[in-house]
């Protein structure tokens, strides 16, 4: 006959729960700088959830100001175009990798 394990119990005081960050902005993109879980749900919309982090990650490091050191305003913009790019460069690299592909392939004669 086999018994069912009891569960080990831990008193409430030593249960650590990590609670998520809360977020404390409405998620317009004139808040600055935005929460980066803002950010995660906003990629996540646009259907490029892997550029989340480093689009924040670079804007971190420029302290979300232009080169010239003026401050931006709207972090979606800034989004916006970031992902304008990415898609931009995902296109010339898939016809560079077609024309490089159509290049080696050639007919014999």
């Amino acid at each position: 006959m086999l018994f069912k394990r009891k569960a080990k119990r831990i008193p409430a005081e030593r249960r650590t729960v990590p609670q998520p960050e809360g977020i404390t902005q409405k998620g317009f993109g004139t808040e600055m700088p935005p929460q980066k879980c803002l950010v995660d749900i906003y990629f996540d919309q646009k259907g490029f959830p892997g550029q989340a982090g480093a689009f924040y990650d670079f804007y971190e490091m420029a302290q979300w100001c232009s080169p010239k050191g003026t401050p931006y305003r709207n972090w979606k913009l800034l989004a916006g175009d970031w992902i304008f790019s990415y898609e931009q460069e995902q296109k010339l690299r898939k016809r560079l990798r077609e024309n490089m592909l159509a290049g080696t392939v050639r007919p014999s004669i």
